[in-house]
């Protein structure tokens, strides 16, 4: 009886003419070695390029009153969202008087759609809060906020608010010490274990050294503001691809801080009069722009008002002269693109901003995935 040779694994590397087709063992087809030879060369390759991550996606909500639509709860469990960044207290300086005062507070009425989902407390504070305040001001503004956002937080449902609270203050190096002061501060008077947040603006990410890094845990890199807003002439204030490379073309490969990443999905409409910024009207569409006896065409979203009329509730005057913004899907893809150019934490979270109906119905769910996975290809730098 002839005996059939085992196999061995000195075999499988012999040279394809040493090998006789005719015996059991080496009845491997020329297509067969093919085969084996690029499933080989596929897993070498997947082997050694950067493996994607997920990026968890969040939103800001930046409403006053706080209260999820069915619509708006079906669209962040589309998308698998379990954070949102909202907007606790807006605090500021009167202009007749100069004091220091919360210009909002957030009002908790619904909180149906907050299972599963955890808030983060965030806290708007102009720059001029920090301008020439004194170390004794800096410390009783620290207590008063976190004051506040202790007693929105009450109302609330138990669990729901995360062990990290949000600071976002565009400081300048005048305010610089004021502003980070106020953060060591407030630290004291939050919940045991807080962590802090604090948003990065591109100029400070790309000049850390002379802004100063805040002393908090993590960062979010605000990806969006980048044009001039005063500036007539400016195309999109709200993004400007050129603008946003600038800042980044130079900028330290490595930021001090864990950062996630913030990118718009909002619009609005700047008036100008007499050749000046005026006003913001927050997501100003309205859809009698084609009424040519009111609005004077005057190129892609620019008009001039013929006569009075009224704008997203905003009474206007003849001659003011208006722009629309607003982020395209193809902008909001090159804005993800450009942040994972930038040196964002291996789990950074992505957040829009902000959340509201208009974003539920301009942009689509699959939309904002697609930008999550956009980010999810992480970048190695």
């Amino acid at each position: 009886m002839n005996r059939v040779k085992k196999c061995t694994n000195n075999d499988l590397f012999k040279p394809l003419s040493r090998f006789d087709l005719g015996k059991p063992c080496q009845r491997l087809s020329l297509r067969m070695i093919r085969l084996l030879y690029f499933l080989v060369l596929a897993v070498g390759w997947s082997g050694c390029a950067p493996a994607a991550t997920d990026r968890a996606i969040a939103f800001y909500y930046w409403q006053t009153t706080f209260r999820l639509s069915a619509g708006e709860v079906r669209y962040l469990d589309s998308l698998h969202c379990h954070t949102l960044y909202v907007k606790f207290l807006d605090v500021g300086r009167s202009s007749e008087t100069g004091e220091i005062r919360p210009f909002s507070q957030l009002n908790v009425a619904d909180t149906t759609g907050l299972t599963g989902r955890q808030i983060v407390p965030t806290v708007f504070l102009t720059n001029e809060v920090f301008k020439n305040i004194s170390a004794e001001k800096t410390d009783w503004l620290a207590q008063k906020t976190a004051t506040s956002v202790a007693t929105i937080a009450g109302r609330c449902p138990t669990g729901s608010i995360a062990p990290l609270y949000q600071f976002d203050c565009d400081w300048t190096p005048s305010t610089q010490a004021a502003f980070f002061s106020f953060l060591q501060k407030i630290r004291f008077y939050l919940p045991k274990n807080s962590q802090l947040s604090a948003t990065i603006r591109l100029h400070q990410y790309k000049f850390p050294d002379q802004t100063g890094v805040p002393p908090v845990e993590r960062g979010m890199l605000m990806l969006y503001n980048t044009g001039d807003l005063d500036d007539p002439a400016e195309i999109n204030s709200i993004f400007q691809p050129a603008a946003a490379r600038r800042y980044l073309v130079g900028a330290p490969s490595r930021y001090p801080l864990p950062l996630d990443v913030a990118l718009p999905v909002f619009s609005w409409t700047l008036v100008f009069r007499d050749d000046e910024f005026w006003k913001i009207i927050p997501d100003a569409h309205p859809t009698d722009w084609a009424d040519t006896s009111r609005f004077e065409p005057l190129g892609p979203g620019r008009f001039r008002l013929r006569r009075g009329t009224f704008v997203g509730g905003h009474y206007l005057r003849p001659d003011d002269r208006l722009r629309v913004e607003a982020i395209s899907p193809a902008l909001l893809r090159e804005a993800a693109q450009l942040a994972n150019q930038t040196n964002l934490a291996q789990e950074a979270t992505v957040a829009f901003f902000h959340l509201d109906a208009t974003t539920v119905a301009r942009y689509p769910g699959s939309l904002l995935d697609s930008v999550g996975r956009i980010l999810g290809r992480k970048n190695e730098r």
